[in-house]
Formats: structure tokens, sequence, C-alpha cells
């Protein structure tokens, strides 16, 4: 009895890959491969590769779907496929999200800033067009997600001096 269990427990994920396998969109086989190569993204064997591109497929859908939405006026940015593109949302927070601010430091209200709404506000301003921003930067997963705010804080502060 326990080898059927073995060779149970071996086969299902295999079963399961098989199922999710045949679920892929084959036309998007070439958008996949040109993802990857970009991304340099490699991975062992169909056991790994097949449920990242299921992944993929649905950020791809999302994010289709949310273009078309703002091209209808629906919402105010659009969104593009990137590196993450094979993560769940969940992955990707447990990679990229690493500031643990301590408790203590969120509860002071001291350096609250008010702003003066007295000026009536612009619908939008671009930032980045006046200058006072630089690019986005990949900062990955080193956790210093506090440095690249403080900088860019600083930039603006500066450019604005």
């Amino acid at each position: 009895m326990r080898p059927l269990v073995l060779l149970l427990a071996t086969l299902l994920p295999v079963a399961n890959v098989v199922a999710m396998e045949s679920s892929l969109d084959t036309m998007l086989d070439s958008q996949w491969e040109l993802w990857k190569k970009i991304h340099r993204k490699d991975y062992n064997g169909k056991m790994e590769e097949v449920p990242r591109r299921v992944i993929w497929e649905k950020n791809l859908k999302y994010i289709n779907t949310h273009n078309l939405e703002f091209s209808l006026g629906r919402h105010t940015f659009e969104l593009a496929m990137n590196h993450l593109g094979d993560m769940t949302s969940e992955e990707v927070v447990q990679k990229m999200m690493g500031l643990k601010v301590p408790p203590s430091r969120t509860q002071n209200n001291e350096t609250l800033y008010i702003p003066d709404w007295e000026k009536k506000v612009p619908d939008s301003v671009d930032y980045r067009k006046k200058g006072y921003v630089t690019p986005v930067k990949n900062q990955g997963q080193c956790g210093s997600c506090w440095a690249f705010s403080s900088v860019g804080a600083l930039e603006g502060q500066l450019k604005k001096k």
C-alpha cells in the first residue's frame, strides 16, 4: 500500500502540470518566449515553467483588460508587462516589500505635514517634465526602498530650491 501512495504523490504534481499546460494559450507562445529572453528568465523544466506561464498569462490578460478600460476613460493610468510578470501579487510583495518599520516609529505625529489648501490645486502635475524626479529605478529585492525614496525626495527638494 505504501508504494502506491508514493507513486500517487509523485504523479499528482505531474498530472497537475499537464492539466495546466493544456490550458495555455498557444497564440502567446512567441510573446512568452520573447518575454523570457528580454527578462533573462530560465526555468528548470516544465514543472517550474508551466505554472509560471499560467501566472504570466493571467497577468497579461489583466494588463490588457485594464488598458482597454483606460482607453475607455475608466482609469487614469496604463499598465505594462515587466520582469515580475510571472509572479503573483503575493510573491511580488514577499520579494520586494522588505522595509520593516518598528511600531514605535509609526505612532509619532510630531512631523505630520498638513498642506495649505488655500490655492487651487491643478488636476495633474507631471514632475518628470519639470525635472523634479528622475526615471524609475529597479531597486530589486535588497530592502533598500527607504534609500530610493529618500534620494527621490531630496532630488525633488533640491530642484525646487
